[in-house]
């Protein structure tokens, strides 16, 4: 839930970023921040829903000078020799992580960090194993309902889908009612209610081919293959899972939520031939994760495990709770400082009156 006033963003964030009280008033660390990826030179944002996770090349560039010139940014390394009690580390550290594992990743977000000598752990799905590349399909249906020329209309029986006369406005609330149904399914139903779907909305049939044709829209929605992700690995970056196929974990079943967990790990060490010991889950707040895919993280024999909200430093590290900054395209540098310092959080804390990261953090606590 944001609560940031343009008197915050544009006034108070600034202020305390230039005095300096952010960093020297920051908490114990270390922080996680996370990205999703850097928008492809060219893209036209379609949506703020779809594309808002992404962020310009430009804010990277800025965020990274932030970071190294003010807080001291960890390799992936470091951060699993910390969370195993083999390391100390300096006040204000910060780790840099990226979720779905994008082809963007790759062409514009990889040379940014090599350019400023910094490494990143970046989460990928079970598909980045394939010789192929593909789209993350929660995408692939935003895309499409972005694409119908008029009203929407849906009927999955299998997956008790009855949409009508949906009007574009209406998308975002209605693609995450059909993500949560959708993710009930494995990979292979799912792959089968998208082909419904573009056949109802009247897509050709050959659309998605049409996206990964195009090289900006490419490198904007195809998540990397067995190659590219080696190549990411071989230049010094972290490799971590985010599931088998990316869905609501916390609608799946006991043995379904098992697999796209332990399976992604086997899938990812065998295509890069070393150990996957970070996990990333999928959507990763209170609403999508439960207690349950924790234990699950920790059977399956990850080290670690992370959320995507409640971050910054001073936040509760649990081992498989971890809170994570999530960085998004609107972000101001000064409003980003204010999140990884802890400062935003701490702010939403006295204002709101609760956290909605305490339970899962403290029940992490209880496995570490």
């Amino acid at each position: 839930m944001r609560f940031i006033s343009p008197a915050l963003k544009r006034l108070l964030f600034p202020a305390l970023s230039r005095s300096g009280y952010l960093r020297y008033a920051a908490g114990v660390g270390p922080a996680v921040v996370t990205y999703h990826g850097v928008l492809p030179d060219g893209y036209v944002m379609r949506n703020d829903a779809l594309d808002g996770h992404l962020v310009h090349a430009s804010s990277l560039r800025e965020q990274l000078r932030l970071l190294k010139s003010r807080y001291h940014v960890l390799s992936p390394d470091d951060f699993l020799r910390w969370s195993a009690g083999e390391l100390s580390l300096p006040p204000r550290s910060i780790l840099l992580t990226c979720d779905d594992a994008l082809r963007n990743t790759l062409t514009e977000m990889l040379p940014i960090l090599l350019e400023m000598g910094v490494s990143c752990l970046f989460f990928a799905t079970g598909a980045s194993a394939d010789a192929a590349p593909s789209m993350l399909w929660y995408e692939e249906l935003y895309l499409m309902l972005l694409d119908a020329r008029g009203p929407v209309s849906l009927s999955i029986l299998e997956a008790d889908i009855c949409m009508d006369s949906i009007r574009q406005n209406q998308i975002p609330s209605h693609w995450w009612n059909l993500v949560q149904q959708f993710s009930r399914f494995d990979r292979t139903v799912r792959r089968k209610f998208l082909d419904q779907i573009r056949d109802q909305l009247a897509l050709p049939s050959d659309w998605a081919a049409a996206v990964g044709t195009n090289s900006t829209t490419a490198r904007r929605f195809l998540t990397l293959d067995r190659d590219e992700l080696r190549r990411l690995a071989a230049a010094g970056m972290g490799i971590g899972s985010q599931s088998l196929s990316h869905p609501v974990l916390a609608r799946v079943s006991d043995d379904l939520a098992w697999l796209e967990i332990s399976e992604s790990k086997r899938v990812l060490e065998e295509a890069l031939e070393q150990t996957v010991w970070a996990f990333g889950y999928p959507f990763g707040n209170s609403a999508t994760v439960t207690e349950r895919e924790l234990h699950l993280a920790e059977r399956a024999g990850f080290r670690c495990a992370f959320m995507n909200v409640g971050g910054g430093l001073g936040a509760k590290n649990s081992r498989f709770a971890l809170p994570r900054v999530h960085v998004t395209a609107d972000m101001t540098l000064s409003e980003f400082e204010a999140h990884i310092s802890g400062f935003y959080r701490a702010l939403r804390q006295r204002l709101m009156g609760h956290n909605e990261m305490d339970a899962l953090l403290n029940k992490g606590e209880q496995l570490s």
